[in-house]
């Protein structure tokens, strides 16, 4: 999980949270990653949103803008991948909620990270019929270096939604497909439900909220 709190941060730091509903009918992907990026530093720049005692507030207002521009529904049935077919109606809604707690626990934690020191670089985007592509590029004057991060977004009732993140070659979707198979390949998919929630009461643990708050 190291490797994808890394990742999370570097997608977190260029601001994928999203524009209002209206942006969604009316911009490219491309021009809804850019605006929506300064709709991000704003939130986490904001004054009123600093201090150790704003955490959960800077929080909240994070994760109401943002889940609601992801396709929750199909970032887990990529994750689960072949195993998502033999699930039932119940096990495939319980597991899009378990995951979706699992990517908020994640990311929530990577927020107080922000640089707003990082330049952003909006590079092109591709569109073929109701699936696009946007990469975009941070430079992180901390480590003087450029990462690489393209969204994948698909077109959902006629809203562009994203399905997948890949930051520096990596895709988070694969990354969580290769952690949930390798549980699901030796063992059994109440094992996974099992692991996952674990992992929510371990991030949700009060040294790991006292831990992130006092980063801030």
């Amino acid at each position: 999980m190291t490797r994808l709190r890394s990742l999370l941060y570097k997608v977190i730091s260029v601001g994928v949270l999203a524009w209002s509903l209206n942006a969604w009918a009316a911009d490219s992907p491309l021009e809804l990653i850019r605006s929506t990026t300064k709709r991000a530093m704003a939130v986490l720049q904001d004054p009123t949103n600093q201090g150790a005692d704003r955490h959960q507030a800077r929080i909240d207002k994070v994760r109401e803008i943002l889940l609601p521009q992801f396709d929750s529904l199909e970032i887990a049935k990529r994750t689960l991948g072949p195993y998502w077919r033999v699930r039932t109606e119940e096990q495939k809604k319980e597991f899009t909620q378990l995951f979706t707690q699992l990517f908020e626990k994640t990311y929530s934690g990577t927020l107080d990270r922000y640089n707003p020191e990082v330049k952003f670089f909006f590079d092109q985007e591709r569109i073929e019929d109701d699936f696009a592509e946007v990469d975009t590029r941070i430079f992180d004057p901390g480590q003087n270096k450029t990462f690489s991060v393209s969204y994948h977004l698909h077109k959902v009732g006629g809203k562009w939604l994203i399905y997948d993140i890949v930051a520096e070659n990596v895709s988070l979707v694969r990354n969580y497909r290769n952690q949930f198979n390798r549980i699901l390949s030796k063992s059994s998919y109440e094992d996974l439900v099992q692991t996952i929630q674990s992992k929510l009461k371990a991030l949700s643990a009060p040294s790991s909220a006292a831990s992130s708050a006092s980063s801030s």
